[in-house]
């Protein structure tokens, strides 16, 4: 779950920084575009552990040895030190609440009508 979530925060922090920019508004480039690039940094950063899921445990087991696996956002050196914890859930929970808090708050400008 480490990887997961530390996969998806970079361009989750990336879509708040652009959202703060724009006076807390989202279009809807973001809206789409925030949940997508979170969905591709998650993927990204479990490549090396996608080998398990066909079956290859010898190239998964060289990949979790290799420290050139730290391109998949730090991959081998969270391996190293990761700890379980339900914190990860929680935040992983957070950022998709964020989402949603910006598509509601978009929804309901819309519709009383404070689009500028």
């Amino acid at each position: 779950m480490n990887q997961i979530v530390i996969g998806a925060a970079v361009p989750f922090l990336i879509a708040i920084v652009i959202y703060a920019a724009k006076r807390f508004r989202a279009g809807r480039g973001l809206l789409i575009g925030a949940p997508l690039f979170m969905l591709l940094g998650a993927v990204w950063a479990v490549v090396p552990d996608l080998p398990r899921l066909w079956g290859d445990h010898a190239l998964y087991d060289r990949l979790a040895r290799d420290p050139r696996m730290n391109l998949f956002f730090m991959h081998y050196t969270i391996d190293q030190i990761e700890t379980y914890s339900g914190w990860w859930f929680a935040l992983a929970l957070g950022m998709a609440a964020a989402l949603l808090f910006m598509a509601w708050r978009e929804l309901k400008m819309a519709e009383s009508g404070k689009l500028t």
